[in-house]
């Protein structure tokens, strides 16, 4: 049994149950940021006097410095390790949210949200790869979707503390909070975080010292020493590029193209829905407490979504949960831009529309890892889901001009149904694999491969009959 197969089929030990908790709590900072800036937004908006074009540019400042994160610092973690990029996005989030606690400006605001992004987009890839890599087969879609419940734990959290925070204190609190609880999630990081056994497998330097922490890594997660490293996934130097190179090799290049760009129309819908739903329903129905109350229902709904995807993938397959979870959200985008023309929005609808997200975020954060070899793993995380965060920072800016341009909220809302119905339609053509244990080609594109074959997307017509024989 090779290495990463000891590790998919065991059992999941406290050790790397505690690993996977510490890794939700960093994307806490995901969730709590957007919503944080969405909910400050009407009271700094009207300090500074912001048009709605400037209120766009304040959302996406965020998402704008997470694609650097993803793109350049993540895929770093091939090479110098997911813990130590974990660590750097972590201390990048702190001091962000900080820098924004002391904005004067408007221009200030946006350099420190972007700082944050940037922690958040290496974060957010690297820490869901160690997710993915501590995980057995049977809790791999679990801990993925427990992992992207923390977006909606964050968010969550930043409601509740901002019905009490932003009244008493202003609204530049929030962002003294999350400082406080970045610091506290940065410490420990430090104490408690491991280091990848898939990527000291990989390492060309100290291989003897590699070998002596993967087996105490796998000492604490009960099982057996290994002898020597794995031969034949030792990767040259690594850098973001050389990281892409592999993902758009012809064996697994559609994988790459409908997985991004999937999660490109899911992210770009996300931001704008977390972003614009509280101003556009105080638009529509003249009560600024509904919106912060809508607000603060769309993370708890995500946390909640994810919890029931978790629970639903141990039975049901990662791509067709995932299909319908985007489905189920595009239903419910529709019925609010509906409910929105009437001013009369029953809690449910924007409910569901969250908790199909939370179930579809969950899904595509099982599906990116498990479609690649650990060698890139951690690079194809970050160029995806930097993708996602390129369209997450068009979508609010765009949304800010289509609402300077006389489009309602209604018309925005039905219009992201479709966009959610494309993103669905994308996962299609991606099948599991039958021989993902004995393939050397489907291994390559599937990292699912290692030991269960329900939970493996690839394609179809993903290399012919004589590539997959070579």
């Amino acid at each position: 049994m090779d290495l990463e197969s000891s590790i998919r089929t065991g059992r999941m030990t406290v050790f790397q149950t505690v690993t996977v908790l510490i890794c939700m709590l960093t994307i806490i900072s995901d969730g709590y940021d957007i919503l944080a800036v969405a909910l400050a937004i009407p009271y700094f908006a009207e300090e500074w006097g912001l048009q709605p074009a400037d209120i766009g540019y304040v959302i996406s400042a965020s998402t704008a410095g997470m694609v650097v994160g993803a793109l350049v610092l993540a895929p770093l973690g091939d090479r110098f390790g997911r813990r130590l990029m974990g660590l750097v996005g972590q201390g990048l989030v702190t001091v962000g949210m900080f820098l924004a606690w002391l904005a004067p400006g408007l221009e200030t605001l946006l350099g420190a949200r972007f700082i944050t992004g940037i922690g958040i987009g290496a974060v957010t890839a690297v820490m869901g790869v160690i997710v993915a890599e501590f995980s057995t087969t049977k809790w791999l879609g679990f801990n993925m979707a427990l992992y992207s419940a923390g977006t909606g734990l964050g968010g969550f959290l930043s409601g509740v503390i901002a019905v009490s925070a932003i009244p008493a204190f202003g609204w530049k609190s929030m962002f003294l909070i999350g400082t406080v609880i970045n610091v506290v999630i940065l410490l420990m990081c430090i104490l408690g975080l491991p280091e990848s056994v898939q990527f000291l497998s990989t390492r060309t330097k100290g291989r003897s010292r590699s070998l002596e922490r993967i087996n105490t890594l796998l000492s604490r997660m009960g099982r057996e020493p290994i002898a020597d490293l794995p031969a034949g996934n030792r990767p040259g130097k690594t850098s973001p590029l050389s990281g892409l190179r592999e993902l758009v090799s012809r064996k697994i290049l559609m994988v790459t193209i409908l997985l991004a760009a999937s999660f490109c129309l899911m992210m770009g819908w996300f931001y704008f829905n977390l972003g614009w739903t509280p101003q556009l329903i105080t638009t529509a129905t003249s009560d600024p407490e509904l919106g912060t109350l809508f607000g603060t229902l769309a993370p708890l709904g995500g946390m909640i979504g994810g919890l029931l995807y978790g629970a639903i993938s141990l039975k049901v397959a990662n791509k067709t949960l995932t299909i319908v979870s985007l489905a189920v959200t595009g239903f419910g985008a529709g019925l609010l831009g509906y409910f929105l023309s009437t001013q009369d929005i029953p809690l449910y609808i924007p409910l569901t529309m969250a908790i199909g997200f939370g179930a579809a975020l969950g899904g595509m954060y099982s599906l990116i890892p498990e479609s690649y070899p650990a060698r890139v793993r951690a690079s194809a995380f970050g160029w995806i889901s930097g993708f996602g965060r390129i369209a997450a920072t068009v979508g609010p800016i765009l949304a800010g001009y289509l609402v300077e341009g006389g489009w309602t909220g209604s018309m925005l809302f039905l219009g992201s149904a479709v966009i959610l119905a494309v993103s669905a339609a994308l996962l299609l053509p991606l099948r599991p694999q039958a021989d993902s244990r004995t393939d050397p080609e489907v291994r390559t594109a599937g990292v699912g491969d290692a030991a269960h074959p329900r939970q493996s997307p690839s394609l179809a017509e993903t290399g012919t009959a004589s590539d997959r024989g070579n």
